[in-house]
């Protein structure tokens, strides 16, 4: 018996440790306690309210059971039964009424945090966040941008993110920033978190939707004010120029005959909104909606057989384009960037 509580309360102390202490995605590190946003540090206090009861009830209940096994363990020198006796009333009473308080603590905590992180700021910013096998998609109804897979926000801007479902159900979670929200058809829910510290975080699906729900990730970029700013001029106003390079000409007959049926580029192809809008892939810093560095290593095998790289993807493999058709596509879609904007972070701004 001392021997299994013993072992109790080192796989307790373990399993504490390794929840608080932050995971690795790549180059980012996902730690639900970051203190990068009010609503972290809420959470962040509740959680550690939470784990002060716990860890009271825990060295009291295992207290009482390390003493009673050792002051009642068999000796072998008995010669007799031990007294008997009933117990203690006003103990049991004691025990039944502290477990009621704490419970009660908690939740009027838990409730105090919930009705204050669900406050409507002053002054926010919309974004329509949609989830899709296996990417998501923003619509910034103010501005009149839309973009798909990374998230561009201003730093120090309250945030309003309306959180819905395009085919199944999705769950959104900002690790590092803030809490989960389901995205499910046909339901808005809603996300209100003000970002204080410019960086890039790492966000990712944690509702199993499908084959590649593991790989359903995305990238949030916390920038300046006025480099939000920039962006949503340039993006506003753009507009794909025909191209005068011949290698980015064959790009765009390649676009035209076998992605502008999909996917939107301002000026090249319609609106199609169950699909990502490649306008601004080239300031896009991943490819295949969080999975890699944006670079022709990776964008040439996505473009030749993105189901290959990604079991599920809905886009079909081109396995009729030649390598010099998907290098010439590949640059084209790199080519559709607002001019001036750089939205790669170093490692120590990635959460």
């Amino acid at each position: 018996m001392l021997q299994r509580s013993i072992g109790l309360v080192i796989a307790l102390l373990l399993g504490l440790a390794l929840a608080a202490s932050p995971g690795q995605a790549g180059n980012h590190s996902l730690d639900i306690l970051n203190p990068t946003t009010s609503y972290n540090r809420e959470v962040g206090q509740l959680l550690r309210w939470v784990l002060g009861f716990a860890a009271v009830v825990f060295v009291v209940v295992t207290g009482a059971m390390v003493y009673v096994t050792l002051k009642f363990r068999r000796t072998g020198r008995e010669t007799r039964e031990p007294v008997q006796f009933h117990g203690n009333d006003r103990l049991e009473v004691l025990w039944t009424i502290i477990p009621t308080l704490i419970v009660f603590i908690i939740f009027g905590l838990t409730a105090q945090s919930m009705f204050k992180l669900d406050r409507l700021p002053a002054g926010a910013m919309t974004v329509e966040v949609k989830g899709w096998r296996y990417w998501w998609d923003y619509n910034y109804p103010e501005q009149g941008v839309r973009n798909s897979s990374e998230l561009v926000v201003p730093v120090g801007k309250p945030l309003v993110l309306k959180v819905t479902g395009g085919d199944v159900i999705h769950s959104y979670r900002i690790t590092s920033l803030v809490g989960t929200q389901d995205a499910i058809p046909g339901i808005t829910n809603r996300i209100i978190v003000t970002p204080e510290k410019v960086g890039d975080y790492y966000g990712q699906c944690v509702e199993l939707c499908g084959a590649s729900h593991a790989n359903m990730r995305f990238r949030v970029k916390v920038v300046p004010q006025e480099e939000f700013d920039r962006f949503i001029t340039g993006a506003k106003a753009y507009k794909a120029a025909p191209p005068a390079d011949p290698n980015l000409a064959r790009g765009e007959t390649l676009f035209k005959a076998n992605c502008a049926g999909c996917h939107h580029i301002a000026g090249v192809s319609p609106q199609n909104l169950r699909y990502p809008d490649l306008t601004f892939f080239g300031n896009r810093t991943t490819v295949g909606s969080g999975m890699w560095p944006n670079t022709p290593q990776y964008l040439e095998p996505w473009i030749k057989n993105s189901p290959g790289m990604k079991p599920g993807s809905q886009m079909p493999a081109f396995p009729q384009l030649s390598d010099a058709d998907v290098k010439a596509l590949g640059t084209y879609l790199l080519s559709h960037k607002v001019a001036g904007v750089d939205f790669n972070f170093p490692e120590d701004q990635r959460y």
